[in-house]
């Protein structure tokens, strides 16, 4: 036959109540720290073609990262086009890795590095059309950012250990973290598609943020950002 249950007497229940009431607040439940959630960013820096110190996946910009050899040329310059309508807008950066670890460009660093910027100077006028429908009037060498890496100090920082044949890239968001890699980039619409898409999300989140910052501070203190270019239209098939 079951017992029958008894009652807590009210004494006690009241004693516990209290008990719970005095209870540091660490002790009732531990408070989680959403900022401990994400590990710190990496930063990536190198040194580029006009010995420019370069933070490669700069925050407040979405970051496309392309890594090529002398065997994936063809690929390089067919994804650097994808990007042109892209160019010149302040959302987003172009950076190109050249691995010329164990070249016989090594031996000639100078000669290599004059023939970078003589190639840059020349891409420069094709991007300042690209430039200008972007609203940005300077001059796209500035932001022109080519890395040769003669001794291996960039590619093994970026995960790149090994040699490839294959167009390489990385995707950064605007924190800076990655959004997406590749290991052989071929698809060139697809490519512009992802970027895109990248880019869509930060400009919107950027606008959110700026509006939620007005709505609580003030919008004297916090002035909406000025809009971003509109993006160029997504290409049928590429998604």
């Amino acid at each position: 036959m079951r017992r029958p249950l008894k009652t807590m007497p009210a004494a006690f229940a009241l004693a516990v109540v209290a008990c719970a009431l005095v209870l540091p607040a660490t002790a009732q439940a531990p408070a989680v720290n959403t900022s401990a959630a994400l590990p710190p960013v990496r930063k990536f820096k190198a040194v580029d073609a006009d010995n420019h110190s370069v933070l490669i996946n700069k925050p407040g910009t979405i970051t496309l990262l392309l890594g090529t050899n002398q065997d994936s040329q063809d690929a390089a310059r067919a994804a650097g086009q994808a990007m042109y309508p892209f160019r010149g807008r302040p959302d987003f950066e172009l950076c190109v890795v050249v691995d010329l670890r164990d070249s016989i460009a090594a031996w000639a660093p100078s000669i290599v590095l004059a023939e970078m910027r003589s190639n840059l100077d020349k891409e420069a006028i094709d991007l300042k059309p690209y430039f200008l429908k972007n609203g940005n009037k300077s001059n796209p060498r500035s932001s022109s950012h080519v890395i040769a890496d003669f001794t291996g100090t960039t590619c093994p920082q970026l995960g790149w250990t090994g040699h490839s044949d294959n167009l390489r890239g990385i995707l950064f968001g605007g924190d800076g973290r990655e959004l997406k890699h590749w290991d052989k980039i071929e698809d060139m619409p697809q490519l512009q598609a992802d970027v895109r898409a990248a880019i869509e999300a930060f400009d919107r989140a950027s606008v959110a943020k700026a509006a939620a910052a007005a709505k609580t501070q003030g919008s004297k203190l916090n002035q909406p950002p000025a809009p971003f270019p509109p993006l160029p239209p997504v290409k049928p098939g590429s998604n």
